[in-house]
């Protein structure tokens, strides 16, 4: 029989001593200040030894931050000799086998030293060049690491690391214009070396990952303080016809948009078939581990992570939009090239930039609850703008060969009619913009967003009357929207009155887009039932809110501010919502009293508007296609400064896992 002694002695585990890779023993070491060599040769050694070994980048973020700010100061000599032992090999070439290990693991090492280092919140830029370079040896140090990944992003051996340490270091902390890191960048111009890059030939996917990366890098540095000074990389961005690269760069686009888009519909098929739903149905049936379906509050929670920080290409998209004209034409050219390829094919294969982005944009208008996707959605709309006012867009769209079925998004009632078939693409982008006026109402109005949504409807409502282009589109879906925003801001005087948008929003564009698009419906409709819809809402509109429309006997003319989207319109110009609401209302109170009836159901309203409109005299209205263009300047400037912040916040946390392994 064993002594207790003894049975305890051998139920007690043995403790077995805690295994350490050899990096993470020498990294402990450094960050700790410990001297790590005492001369020369021991110093070359010791950073030859250090860097052939298997990063491990998830122990650099653990030391760095598990460091105060003030003790990453004083590891200035063990900091800053391993950012120049990391500088010297990035600069060899002609390398032997592990000495392109050393610079692969030179760069790895790099990313994540910067990258935390930027994430310590009482770090400027100074304090970082304090502790890699020193104040004194920052430029010459800093322009040499620039140089270096110039060199490095044109081998692709090293170009996914080098792009995600041009990344990192053009982020910073996140403000990408308080990073003065990002000074080194502009002198040291890479905007050749990175379209030329773009313009290579491939399909691989690391590649295709690689271009978003430049596209993503161009997007940073192109912003970075542009307002101020002159930025070397939009000048190049807004003037590059480099066909090859701009054609690469659509593709791109194109790809990473129905990418976006499979996200949401992962989480709720919302076009799932009715053969789908009964398989879906009978595997759970039978098969005890078929996963359950998500709830309603689980989908919802899902969503709210949507879309994923690939949205943050969306800045360097409006770049080209908005500043090259060249990108445009190109946009145009792919477009039509892809139209003719996929003639003969169905309608639901054509994936173009323009039919990716409106499908996009429609599962984001209607998911639309946070801060994050509101300045996405804004975003979005701009960019829609932008390509509403370029005639070359326009004229595309008007080409029967552009019509394509585009999907868009029906996870929230109410959806619009279900339409699979190829249709005119002005008709997919007034149905997003009918998406997000409907599914955006909410107290704190987003008056701006609202205006940018109407102005997009008013340059198509427009070109379509301007080019008598006559669209197969459920107009019976448009005027309910329109009226009913109006009146919701009715509601809401008190709370909207005192922002500096709402005067400018309830007097210009959306009066505008509805005296234009009542002018469109008399050229376009015939069904009778659809116009006195429109006369008949017009009337409820200006009896029920009679404080959103301009005194009757009030002359007003407001002035749009410099770089406003439509201009305002005078009273003289909206006398046909007078004229209507004028002549069908006393008609109707006649009705009302001499039937002795108080509330008249919408078909006896409907009749009597019926009767008296072979009356109605409308007055010409030819200055409603007017407008002023888009001007990012001076009038979107903080908006575009809160764009950059929150893209390179989406990048840092969707590449914080990639720097790890």
């Amino acid at each position: 029989m064993l002594s207790s002694t003894t049975s305890s002695f051998m139920s007690s585990p043995t403790k077995r001593p805690e295994f350490k890779e050899k990096f993470v023993e020498i990294s402990e070491d450094l960050f700790r200040g410990a001297n790590l060599y005492t001369t020369d040769a021991q110093k070359i050694g010791f950073w030859e030894d250090y860097l052939i070994l298997p990063v491990n980048t998830k122990c650099i973020t653990r030391l760095i931050q598990s460091k105060s700010e003030e003790s990453l100061l004083d590891l200035k000599q063990n900091l800053g000799g391993l950012f120049l032992a990391c500088l010297e090999k990035l600069e060899l070439s002609d390398l032997t086998h592990s000495e392109k290990t050393r610079q692969l693991n030179a760069i790895a090492i790099l990313t994540a030293l910067l990258r935390n280092l930027f994430s310590k919140k009482r770090l400027n830029h100074f304090n970082i060049i304090s502790i890699l370079t020193g104040l004194d040896e920052a430029d010459v140090l800093f322009s040499k690491l620039v140089k270096s990944i110039q060199h490095h992003i044109q081998e692709p051996s090293t170009r996914s690391g080098t792009l995600q340490l041009a990344l990192v270091l053009a982020a910073g902390s996140d403000n990408v214009n308080q990073n003065g890191l990002n000074g080194y960048f502009m002198p040291n111009d890479m905007s050749v070396t990175l379209f030329n890059v773009l313009a290579e030939d491939s399909t691989e996917t690391s590649n295709e990952n690689d271009r978003r990366d430049i596209v993503m890098l161009l997007g940073m540095l192109s912003n970075y303080n542009k307002y101020e000074s002159r930025n070397p990389y939009l000048s190049h961005l807004k003037k590059t016809k480099q066909i090859k690269s701009l054609e690469n760069i659509i593709h791109m686009y194109s790809a990473t948009f129905i990418g976006l888009r499979s996200r949401y519909i992962e989480l709720n098929d919302d076009e799932e078939t009715l053969s789908k739903s009964v398989v879906t149905y009978m595997s759970r049936l039978f098969y005890s581990s078929a996963p359950a379906a998500p709830t309603e509050a689980e989908n919802s929670k899902s969503l709210s992570a949507l879309p994923s920080a690939q949205t943050a290409l969306l800045l360097p998209l409006f770049d080209l939009v908005n500043g090259n004209p060249y990108f445009i034409h190109t946009i145009v050219n792919v477009c039509s090239k892809l139209d003719s390829e996929s003639s003969t094919a169905p309608a639901t294969t054509k994936n173009t930039l323009l039919t990716s982005f409106i499908s996009f944009a429609s599962y984001l208008f209607e998911n639309n609850r946070t801060e994050r996707t509101n300045i996405y959605s804004r975003l979005v709309l701009t960019i829609l703008l932008r390509l509403t006012e370029e005639n070359s867009v326009m004229n595309y769209m008007a080409r029967d060969g552009s019509a394509a079925a585009v999907r868009l998004c029906r996870q929230r009632s109410p959806s619009l009619p279900l339409n699979k078939s190829s249709r005119s693409l002005f008709c997919a982008i007034l149905d997003d913009m009918l998406l997000f006026i409907r599914h955006n109402i909410r107290k704190k109005l987003d008056l701006t967003s609202y205006k940018l949504a109407f102005s997009i409807m008013h340059r198509i409502l427009s070109f379509v009357s301007k080019h008598k282009i006559k669209l197969n589109y459920h107009w019976v879906e448009l005027w309910p929207s329109l009226t009913s925003t109006l009146h919701f801001t009715a509601q809401r005087l008190e709370e909207l009155q005192f922002k500096e948008e709402f005067p400018l929003f309830l007097a210009s564009t959306p009066r505008v887009t509805i005296a234009f698009t009542m002018k469109l419906l008399e050229q376009q409709l015939i069904s009778s039932s659809c116009q006195t819809m429109v006369r008949m809402t017009s009337t409820y509109l200006y009896s029920a809110c009679p404080n959103s429309f301009i005194p009757v006997n009030q002359s007003v003319n407001i002035k749009a501010r410099a770089g406003e989207r439509t201009p305002s319109i005078t009273q003289n110009e909206f006398s046909n919502i007078k004229l209507i609401c004028n002549h069908f209302k006393p008609a109707l109170d006649e009705w009302q009293a001499a039937k002795n009836i108080k509330f008249p159901t919408p078909e006896q309203v409907m009749a009597i508007i019926s009767e008296n409109y072979a009356t109605l005299e409308l007055k010409p209205m030819d200055k409603l296609d007017l407008y002023v263009a888009f001007n990012e300047i001076p009038t979107e400037m903080g908006f575009f400064r809160q764009v950059l912040r929150v893209v390179v916040i989406d990048y840092l946390e969707y590449y914080a896992t990639k720097i790890s392994p």
